[in-house]
């Protein structure tokens, strides 16, 4: 796959650069879901709607489809209830398997999230925890994202925050990663990604792809829509200048070719953890001791969401 083509702030930040014909849809949108009594609190800001807009390519019909089956869904699953409650004890088990974190910050500001792939182990995953409890994890870490994280940018940069950038690292990766677990989990992440929380996802770039890496790809690649498909770029190699095209040497791992020290697999790093709203805020979903603390995210246990691909 080819490098990515010039990536603009224009690009980065679409949902301030509408169109007169996506504004329109906007208004028209808005208006529907208001008279039909749809709107979900929470979920019915202007950057939300946009994003389900432009998964349905601004069809409207669709993207009201879309929006409806994310209320439903939402209340299916007790999501808002689960957030609150959700404590997940295994998660210091499932980290050294399963490395994922937040790394500071792109050129625009987007939070960096990378997953090291190649070093997950979804056999060893599932020897700690459920699938089913690995996926309300996955949700959980969603709802940390919208709720928590973007807010937290959005302060930081000074303009409204709704997408993030995303490093997969396949380093290590063999075909004993992709089990039978792996393709169930994979597919389920995938719709929920793209169906309840979609056009989060402003960049993806998959870097050090073994050569397995195809065979994995053609099982993958159809459970993205076409829309996911053109964000992600996949590199192997040779990356680096690409990575600094779109993230600060300052800001970017040594061993990605910049100059960022990361202390350990798990622990997220960024100048969010300074903002008064995330140091009051639980990071992890680990069972509170009456009388301590949590650990901060940048802390020695702190980490990061799942990835994101939508």
């Amino acid at each position: 796959m080819p490098p990515p083509t010039a990536y603009t702030e224009k690009d980065a930040f679409w949902y301030l650069h509408l169109t007169p014909e996506q504004q329109a849809a906007l208004d028209l949108f808005t208006t529907h879901l208001k008279t039909k009594a749809l709107l979900l609190k929470g979920h019915d800001d202007k950057y939300t709607l946009l994003r389900f807009l432009k998964a349905r390519q601004w069809d409207t019909a669709k993207a009201t489809v879309m929006y409806h089956d994310m209320v439903k869904w939402r209340h299916d699953h007790k999501v808002d209830d689960m957030y609150s409650c959700f404590e997940y004890p295994e998660l210091l088990e499932v980290f050294p398997v399963y490395p994922h974190f937040y790394h500071k910050q792109d050129k625009f500001g987007r939070p960096v999230y990378i997953e090291l792939l190649g070093k997950t182990d979804c056999t060893k995953i599932l020897q700690h925890t459920t699938l089913e409890r690995l996926l309300d994890y996955h949700i959980f870490t969603w709802e940390r994202f919208e709720r928590l994280l973007l807010p937290v940018c959005t302060q930081i940069v000074g303009k409204p925050m709704a997408t993030t950038c995303v490093i997969i690292d396949l380093s290590g990766l063999s075909l004993k990663n992709f089990t039978w677990a792996a393709q169930r989990l994979l597919t389920t992440v995938a719709k929920i990604d793209q169906d309840y929380y979609p056009e989060h996802l402003g960049q993806m770039f998959i870097i050090n792809t073994p050569f397995i890496f195809k065979t994995i790809w053609a099982v993958v690649y159809p459970l993205l829509e076409e829309r996911t498909r053109k964000k992600i770029h996949v590199l192997g190699h040779d990356y680096q200048r690409t990575l600094r095209d779109v993230i600060p040497e300052d800001n970017l791992l040594v061993e990605y070719g910049g100059r960022s020290v990361h202390p350990d697999p798990v622990s997220s790093i960024g100048a969010w953890c300074e903002v008064e709203e995330m140091k009051a805020s639980s990071w992890l979903p680990l069972p509170r001791k009456e009388g301590s603390t949590q650990a901060l995210p940048g802390g020695e246990a702190a980490a990061a969401t799942v990835g994101v691909v939508s």
